[in-house]
């Protein structure tokens, strides 16, 4: 796998955190394949929690897909190929839509730190900024994350 440094311009996408699936250039399938991810992490614990299928409703309603086509995504979660953005924002965004996801139950498991360990290797990030992102995620489960502290540790992996 690859290492994709980070770069200054990601810091913007932290601030102004957007939908990367209604925003970044992929096809519906695509899109379909990163709930899919979605998916398979909620399940990580055997039940999706009622906040967690809010949340991937909201995203893949907000993707331009049906409320049926989201819920036919969770009889199937094998075998998942993410489509990798080329820029750091998408990817960047899709991370903290699986940072954000591990939250939202308030409770985040080991089964969920393996799923976002690799998709976030998969995406270019460095072990230890998504170590330390899990970290973060663990320390305020229950309470909002300031962005400057997701920002000191994207300055931390800076090259």
């Amino acid at each position: 796998m690859f290492f994709i440094p980070l770069k200054r311009p990601i810091f913007n996408s932290i601030k102004k955190f957007y939908p990367v699936l209604k925003n970044y250039n992929t096809t519906p399938e695509e899109k379909k394949e990163f709930l899919r991810l979605l998916i398979k992490l909620s399940l990580s614990d055997q039940k999706i929690d009622e906040s967690e299928l809010i949340y991937i409703m909201k995203l893949g309603l907000s993707a331009g897909l049906s409320e049926e086509s989201i819920r036919e995504l969770t009889l199937n979660t094998s075998e998942i190929d993410i489509p990798i953005p080329e820029s750091e924002q998408d990817r960047m965004s899709m991370l903290y839509y699986l940072l954000f996801l591990m939250k939202a139950d308030s409770n985040v498991d080991n089964e969920e730190e393996k799923i976002v360990y690799h998709y976030g290797f998969k995406l270019g990030f460095a072990e230890g900024m998504i170590r330390d992102m899990i970290e973060l995620i663990r320390s305020k489960v229950d309470t909002r994350i300031p962005p400057d502290d997701m920002i000191a540790i994207i300055k931390k992996y800076l090259n």
